[in-house]
């Protein structure tokens, strides 16, 4: 333990020093008013700190995300302290919350952006030397550690795959897409169109940023229904707005005769999964929650293990009625 200067007497300082010689590195004793100084990144117990700042805590998805994270966090409880907070999908809170984080001098950041203009805020983490882990979604560059997450441009090809595939190579679908200028967005877009294009007889509509909400999907699909366009499959880059096409079709006075397929992305509910067993949805593509591999590699890090490869990619899964049960089987933790 390092102790300060003390403007007391020697025989107050000999008592001082007697009080904590027994200390065993969890706690520190100091009289009234005195205070201990610890090493930057560890907090009061001595523990080195781990912190996160999550995109948002709203949606299904991330509500998983937040409660595996932490419950992993909570297993290692004895190795660091963990600290979160939620931007609430506002890259400038974001930013702001990442800048207030790093005055505590963490040893390790994760971090899920919310958009890319959060990328000033990581490099900075990254330059002054604390290890960055972006869980999710990434940033251009390379200044941080480690990008845990999964592959969306193949999850959007598998999805344009089981599409095309469904609708025998011919027809007209509907994409519904997520926040405009997050990655995800942009993969699970281009990976969809990259499978179409190998089928001629497929034609795509670029429907509206839904910003991964049900009712912006929903409220989207009620007035793409009033033009009395045809298409055939929706492809929503999530579960929820797949759901909210889905309601806005199902009360819809006007729709196509035939139902159209309904695809979403991420399959972290046990509702999707029931409307997939109830014929309502058609499939998801599981997008793996990338928090407790985050925890992992922060411990790793912490023991001086930094990851070799910059990129750790967890595998999806397609979901539909033949796998369903076994699914909700595998996996008993979907949120409701």
């Amino acid at each position: 333990m390092k102790l300060g200067l003390w403007a007391c007497s020697a025989f107050a300082a000999i008592m001082i020093v007697g009080c904590g010689s027994g200390d065993s590195g969890g706690s520190t004793s100091t009289t009234p008013g005195t205070t201990a100084e610890k090493p930057a990144g560890t907090t009061a117990g001595n523990l080195p700190l781990v912190v996160f700042s999550q995109a948002n805590s709203a949606d299904p998805w991330r509500q998983q995300f937040d409660a595996e994270t932490k419950a992993a966090a909570e297993a290692n409880k004895s190795a660091f302290k963990f600290e979160e907070q939620a931007a609430e999908d506002d890259p400038n809170k974001q930013i702001s919350q990442i800048d207030t984080l790093m005055l505590e001098s963490p040893k390790v950041l994760l971090v899920s952006p919310a958009e890319m203009s959060v990328r000033t805020a990581i490099e900075k983490a990254f330059d002054k030397g604390t290890s960055v882990i972006l869980l999710d979604r990434g940033i251009p560059g390379d200044k941080y550690t480690v990008h845990i997450g999964g592959d969306n441009v193949e999850i959007g090809k598998q999805a344009g795959e089981y599409i095309a595939k469904r609708l025998n190579g011919k027809g007209i679908v509907l994409m519904i897409q997520g926040k405009g200028g997050a990655d995800a967005t942009n993969d699970r877009r281009e990976g969809a169109m990259a499978a179409f294009k190998k089928f001629p007889g497929i034609s795509v509509i670029q429907g509206d940023d839904c910003k991964y909400q049900r009712q912006a999907a929903q409220s989207y699909m009620e007035t793409f229904l009033q033009t009395g366009k045809p298409f055939d499959a929706v492809y929503a880059h999530n579960d929820e707005m797949a759901i909210g096409a889905y309601q806005a079709y199902d009360h819809a006075a006007t729709k196509p005769k035939t139902k159209p397929i309904f695809v979403g992305v991420d399959g972290c509910q046990q509702e999707v999964v029931q409307m997939i067993k109830d014929g309502k949805l058609d499939a998801t593509f599981r997008y793996p929650d990338p928090g407790p591999k985050g925890i992992e590699v922060a411990a790793e890090i912490l023991k001086g293990n930094k990851p070799k490869d910059k990129k750790i990619i967890l595998p999806t899964e397609l979901v539909d009625k033949s796998n369903a049960d076994k699914y909700l089987a595998a996996h008993p933790g979907l949120a409701k």
